[in-house]
């Protein structure tokens, strides 16, 4: 899926060293051509700046 259709509570899995690393969309915020996506996880939160056309596998 593409950044720009990111939307809230869709959901990204990660494949590290052989663990699953999961992943919540709880924010996304245009910056012009780009956009902010802020992330939750056990973790925590973060967030990271990307192309609109991006792609991220992510799934709702």
């Amino acid at each position: 899926m593409k950044v720009k259709e990111l939307m809230p509570g869709d959901r990204i899995v990660d494949f590290c060293k052989g663990d699953d690393e999961h992943y919540e969309v709880i924010a996304v915020r245009p910056l012009g051509h780009r956009f902010e996506v802020t992330f939750r996880s056990h973790r925590g939160e973060a967030s990271a700046h990307y192309n609109g056309n991006a792609y991220i596998s992510a799934f709702r």
